[in-house]
């Protein structure tokens, strides 16, 4: 999913996020809706939806109603939860009232990054109101996913380590292996390194090292 979040400019997210909500309240999304729920001229839908549709985020045929694809599902719920967190965040911590934090939430959604996210997330628990973020946030996960996108604090499986975490050696001395138990401890004073509890033991790995650990669920 970061691969095409990387690609994607903040107005073909809102693209994504619109057709989304319109599945979810019609069961379909056609070109006029889109239009009509994000105050633009169809021409502009039409460029987008095409775009879109190139990089295999979307189905679409001229005059049918457009799907998401599985990647662009993603992507669309990505987006979705970073807004309902920092919304939630404006409203409930710092008192901002409904339409100002829906407005902020939609500028900011698009910039937030994942590690600040889970941060946000772990921050929230702690007041008592960031047990539903997280919860979202596993159930958009495949069965099998990188450590990397591991919220901090959930359990995990490892199904295997790959070659080019370097010093594979190492690492299996200490435990991560396959079938050992890993959780995010806590991101390090900059985000790099983290530190995970592999088993009984803490280790310390680099957020580019644990994209080559694959986990699944605990």
């Amino acid at each position: 999913m970061d691969e095409y979040r990387q690609k994607l400019s903040e107005n073909l997210e809102d693209y994504l996020e619109a057709i989304a909500t319109l599945e979810a309240k019609h069961g379909t999304a056609r070109p006029t809706d889109i239009a009509k729920a994000m105050s633009v001229k169809k021409p502009s839908v039409t460029a987008a939806l095409n775009v879109l549709a190139e990089r295999g985020l979307v189905e679409y045929e001229k005059y049918k109603p457009v799907t998401l694809t599985k990647e662009g599902r993603a992507v669309a719920d990505s987006v979705r939860r970073k807004h309902e967190l920092l919304s939630s965040f404006f409203t409930d911590v710092l008192g901002v009232n409904a339409s100002s934090a829906d407005m902020a939430a939609c500028k900011m959604e698009h910039a937030l990054e994942d590690g600040i996210m889970r941060k946000l997330i772990k921050f929230l628990k702690t007041l008592g109101r960031g047990e539903a973020a997280e919860a979202s946030e596993m159930s958009e996960l495949p069965e099998i996913f990188t450590l990397d996108l591991l919220p901090a604090g959930v359990p995990a499986t490892v199904i295997s380590v790959g070659a080019r975490i370097g010093k594979i050696g190492t690492f299996a001395g200490i435990g991560l292996v396959s079938g050992a138990v890993v959780e995010i401890v806590r991101d390090g004073p900059f985000g790099d390194p983290v530190l995970l509890k592999v088993n009984d033991t803490e280790i310390a790995l680099r957020r580019k090292q644990m994209k080559f650990v694959k986990v699944k669920r605990a």
